[in-house]
This record gives structure tokens, sequence and C-alpha cells, in this order.
């Protein structure tokens, strides 16, 4: 019941999260004597006034001064009011208030017991006929109400009827009864496997049956009904059930109440992301196949509800995908008009974000989004495990996009299977991954950002506004900035070629200037990912990166990794059908056997030697090797030996051997000696 209280001695009272006893009241000031250190405060009254309209300070009574309930947020309840009773409840209560307020509205009763009979009558007779009832209340029934109304302090709670506690109470149960239900219950019902009630009661039945066995017939234990059972199961705490049949996750996340989550005083302060998969099928333009679901990855500003950035791709969330997100948030959107004609509105989302708040996903853990984030100086805040409420503002999106947008699409899957029906997604489906990137950006810029959003009680695209008027957003110094700290990071060697990334060489003069200085050495390269043109390379004696362009500008810029990654795949698919290749192939396979035969050949001649007395072979001075090897050389040339001339002695010829002592350093090829030309002869 509701008590009344004021600055009175003995009263109790809850400030600041401790416990004071009012010792004394001396004109407008109060002392008040601690619970806790029995230390003596005084304040005023006008204090205490303004501290109990401010919710705190609160009187408590003398069960409200245990230990247990100290603390101030438990201590935060009120009891039921009439109101919240039933409508016959509310009319039996006023009428019997009434009749106290007329009769004895301070509480004493000074009117004889003869004559309250008449006055009962008469103040009935005075009431609302809605209120007043069939007949006056009897003189008993006056008293025992007066009674508990002074006993109450003149709460009016005092004189409702407590309805919720009529009826016959249980009979007490045999003590026996009462542990095999409670061991039923603790070994059948609440174990991980969730069996049912029914299985316990029938665990209970058999023990019961046991037991009974031992026990003389007048002290047998009686059956339990499922009724009883179910009393037995409402006693135990709903937590303590979740917990022992589902775990204490889902218990925790049945049991409890989400908050509001953290507010923001400007844009871009936090941004959460997240990813999930388009409940749509997407075909090919070219040639109508079917490619799949893509994936989405959008940022989204928890101050507007502003989408500041999204990518849409057929491959799985990677550290790509949020380094190529982040980038399309942090820059202005000016493609969009030129890019999509039917867009009407604008999106002037972007600036550099403070807080990036993400789940657990590998992708975000990668080691490229944390030093990107930390060049770009953005916090990244990763949530606990299995908590999406903590970045509930991008689930709630994602979830808005597919059942808003892509569900009503041809070709869509729908969010669950049993959901389809009849619905044949690959047979409806028509839209490209082009269309769908112009619906998506359509849908987000004239349709999500224009549309009140209760969270806010604004629009996105309004509050935004408001945000930049007093907080611009911020920009890096170039876009250069972002291309190197949001690019792809990977390490290569500077060699005289320059440097191969994506397989395409890359080159320029500060390379040259670095590898004339540092020779070949192993650099870290940046590459931007939508656009193959040009990478940039640290110097690390520089301490800053450097620019390269590809050697085919023609070709690489403006490409991005995909596209040629796909030109490539097609390159060598369409050698492996090419004739050179299989000339190539055929040239290899003679060339080996050819290798295979001088291999036998020189096998056999191994094998007829084998047994003879092993002689070392001599070798040839340097003149006689450097004859032989010129002889080796130009004998293809040559359709036969040169005969020796017959008019020249066996000495002549000795001294031309003699004499030929100067070998040229390269040999050279002769001419095929002609029979009609006379030979000089030597002198």
């Amino acid at each position: 019941m509701m008590s009344r209280f004021s600055f009175k001695n003995g009263e109790c009272l809850c400030l600041d999260g401790s416990v004071y006893r009012i010792s004394q009241v001396i004109g407008c000031r109060v002392q008040l004597t601690s619970f806790d250190d029995a230390s003596i405060t005084a304040r005023d009254i006008d204090d205490l006034l303004a501290r109990f309209a401010d919710g705190q300070l609160k009187f408590l009574d003398e069960k409200e001064v245990s230990i247990e309930q100290r603390d101030l947020e438990q201590s935060r309840t009120m009891e039921r009011g009439l109101a919240d009773f039933s409508d016959k409840i509310q009319r039996l209560t006023l009428r019997r208030y009434k009749l106290l307020h007329e009769i004895c509205p301070d509480g004493r009763l000074t009117i004889p017991r003869a004559a309250l009979p008449d006055i009962l009558r008469s103040v009935w007779e005075k009431m609302e006929p809605a209120i007043r009832g069939e007949r006056p209340p009897c003189v008993a029934s006056f008293y025992l109400w007066r009674r508990s109304w002074v006993h109450a302090k003149f709460d009016v709670r005092a004189l409702i009827d407590r309805w919720e506690n009529r009826g016959q109470k249980p009979k007490p149960i045999p003590e026996r009864l009462a542990e095999l239900i409670d061991e039923g219950i603790e070994k059948i019902f609440l174990t991980p496997q969730r069996e049912s009630l029914t299985e316990t009661l029938d665990w209970i039945q058999f023990e019961i049956e046991k037991e009974n066995q031992r026990r003389v017939p007048e002290e047998a234990l009686p059956s339990v009904s499922r009724r009883m059972l179910k009393r037995a199961v409402a006693r135990i705490d709903r937590y303590a059930i979740l917990k022992a049949r589902f775990g204490e996750r889902y218990a925790r996340e049945a049991s409890r109440v989400y908050k509001k989550g953290p507010t923001c005083t400007r844009p871009l302060e936090r941004v959460e992301v997240d990813n999930t998969p388009l409940d749509i099928l997407v075909i090919d333009s070219s040639t109508g196949l079917l490619l799949g679901r893509p994936w989405i990855m959008a940022m989204i500003d928890a101050y507007s509800r502003m989408v500041v950035g999204m990518h849409i791709s057929f491959r799985r969330p990677n550290a790509l995908t949020v380094l190529r997100c982040l980038k399309h948030a942090i820059l202005p959107k000016n493609y969009v008009k030129d890019r999509f004609k039917s867009v009407n509105g604008e999106w002037k989302a972007y600036g550099l974000v403070h807080q990036l708040v993400c789940d657990n996903g590998l992708e975000f853990h990668a080691k490229d989004v944390e030093v990107a984030c930390a060049d770009l100086g953005i916090h990244v805040i990763y949530c606990p495990t299995r908590s999406p409420q903590m970045k509930g503002r991008i689930e709630r999106f994602l979830k808005t996009l597919n059942y808003g947008l892509v569900h009503l699409q041809p070709g869509t899957t729908f969010a669950k299977y049993e959901t389809r029906h009849t619905y044949d997604s690959e047979a409806k489906a028509v839209v490209t991954l082009e269309a769908l990137h112009e619906i998506v950006h359509r849908w987000i810029i004239d349709i999500y950002s224009v549309t009140f959003h209760r969270g806010i009680l604004s629009i996105p695209k309004q509050k935004w506004d408001e945000g930049i008027a007093t907080n611009f957003p911020k920009l890096p110094p170039s876009i250069d900035f972002i291309n190197i700290y949001l690019g792809e990071s990977k390490t290569r060697v500077l060699t005289k070629n320059g440097i191969e990334v994506n397989s395409l060489q890359y080159a320029s003069l500060a390379l040259e200037n670095l590898r004339r200085r540092c020779g070949d050495v192993e650099v870290t390269v940046r590459s931007d990912p939508d656009n193959l043109g040009t990478i940039f390379v640290l110097d690390e004696e520089a301490r800053q990166y450097v620019e390269a362009k590809c050697t085919l500008p023609e070709y690489a810029e403006g490409i991005t990794a995909e596209q040629h990654s796909w030109m490539l795949r097609k390159a060598r698919k369409d050698y492996k059908t090419s004739p050179f290749r299989h000339a190539l192939l055929a040239a290899k396979a003679a060339l080996r056997e050819d290798t295979a035969k001088l291999i036998e050949a020189g096998n056999s001649t191994t094998a007829k030697r084998k047994g003879k007395a092993k002689v070392k072979r001599p070798k040839a001075n340097r003149v006689e090797r450097e004859l032989m090897v010129q002889n080796e050389e130009t004998r293809p040339e040559l359709p036969l030996e040169p005969e020796p001339d017959e008019d020249k002695s066996p000495n002549s010829q000795q001294d031309d051997q003699d004499e030929c002592v100067d070998v040229p350093l390269f040999p050279t090829k002769r001419a095929p000696i002609s029979r009609d030309i006379p030979q000089q002869e030597s002198v």
C-alpha cells in the first residue's frame, strides 16, 4: 500500500545511494544520520525537496531499510494502483472510499453505533447509481473498512478486495512425493534433451510405483496429475528453466530487455557496417545465364540513419570489400547523375568516419583494414560475439532493404524457403548486375533517405543536412591518400624490369632513382583495385610513397582488378584451344624423343665397354680442341670435307700445321670450296 511520509523525526530516506534516518528537525534544517557509518549530515528542506522532485530522494519504510533493498535501482518500484484492477473492483472500492470520507474523513468515528445504519443509508442514497450498488453496506463491514483504511494511513488501496487470493489452498503433499517430483523435473525436464512434461510425468509415476512396492497400502504415495506437475514447474524461475534446457546464452537473450543504443551528436561520429547476401538472382547481361545471389556491404550513419557507403559484388566479403565500401563512404557521390539517369535526388553523404562499428567477421579483423583505418584516423570498434543488437541500425537497414525492395523485384528468392511456395526464382530472374546497382541507388536516394524514420523522428536526409550545417564532414588532403591507404597492399621486388603487380609491369623515374640508390630491394606496393593504371611504392629512405605508371597505359588505365583477372583467364583459355599451342606441344614431344634416343645410344656404348679395364681417355690440348670445335661448328655448312692438294708434299703439309698456331677467338664459317677456282699455295 502507498504510504505517506514527511520530514519528521524517525523517517528513513535514500539519498545518493545511501540510507539515512531523520534524527532531528530544526526549523528548515534536517539532521540526517547515515546507516552505513553513523555520520551526521545537515541538509536544508528546500534542497531535499528539489532532490525529491528530481527523483534523487526516496522515502523508505521499515521493510525497505534492510540491507538487501538498499540498491537504488532495484528499489525504484511502485505498487499497483486502483486503475490496474477491473471495473467492478474499482466501483466497489470507490463506494467504500466515499462512505468513509463522508462519515469519518479523519479516521475518527464520533457517531453512535445505533445511528450509523441511518447515516450509511443516507450517504448511500446520495451516491451515483453506477457506484452505490443494490443496497447499503452493513455496520460490521463499515467498521472493517475503517480499520484497514486507518492502518494503511488512509491509502485507498487498502479497500480493494483481494479476489486473487480466493479459492481453496492446495493441500500439502507428502515429503517423499515432493522429492520425487523435484527429482523428475531435474533429471528429465531440466536437461539439454528438452524432454516434455509427459515424459517427466511418466518417469515420476514409475518412481512412485517403485516406492509404493516398499510401502504398506495405507502409506502408499498418491499419483501425480499433470496439473500438479505444472504447478511445480511454475515455481521454478523461468531463467533457470531456459538455461538448463537451451543454454545460458539463449536464456540471457530471451530474458533481456534491450535499451536504446549510444547517442550521437553529429554525423559520421558513429558508422555501423555489415554485409548480407541479397535475396535475388542476377543474370549475365550478354548471355542471360544465372550468376547467383550478390553480396552487399553497407555503412549507415547512426546520427542521421543516412546510408554513407555500400559495395555490391558476387564475391564473399573480404578485406578488399571492406576497403572499397569505406572508400565509397568517404568520397563524394558525384558519379550518380552520370551513371544512373533515372535517379532524381542527390547522395550528399561523404566524409571521414570517426568510429566504425563492426562485428567479428574475418574481413573486419584483416590487417589491411585495421592499418588503413589507423592511417585515416578511424577507430574500429568490434562488437561482442553473437551480439547483433550492438549494431542494430545496420541490421535493421539490411532487413528493410531486402524486404522493402529486393523482395519486390523479379527473380527474388525471398528470405526463407518456405515463403517462396510455387514461385520459380530462376525462371523469373531478369535483373542484371548493372540494373541491380541502379535499383538500389534509386531506392536509397529517392525513397529511403526521404522517408520518415521513427528512430530519429525525422527524415534521414533532413537530419544529415542539419548535422553538417554545424559539423561539416572532413576529407583527407587529396584522393591519393585514399587510393594509397585504402588500396590493396602487397610486397614486391624492384628489379631492372620495374615492379610486377597483377601480371602488369610498372615503371617511373622515381623507381629508377630508388633502384639506383638501393638496388634490387623488396618494397611495399599499394594499388587501387578499381584502377590498375597506377600504383604507389613505398620509398623507405624518403619515408613516402612514389607513383608508378603501368607500361600499358591504354590497357590498364580505368580497368578493375576483377576485369583484368577475367581477361587473363580468358586469354589462357583461348590459348589452350589455339593451333600454336598444339604445335608447341608437338615440338616439345619430338625434342623429348630425340633426347631419349641420345641417352639410349650413350647407354649402349657404355654397356659395350662394361667388363673391360677402365682406360683413362686422353684430353686434347687447347689448340687441338679449338680446331675440333671449329670443325664441328662448320660441319653443317660443308657438303664434303676439303680434299688435300696433290702437289703438296708431306713435308709442306707438316710445315703448314706447324705454322697454324694463331686461332681466332670466335670460329668463322668457311665457304664451300669450288673445284673451278685454283687455291693459293701457302708461302
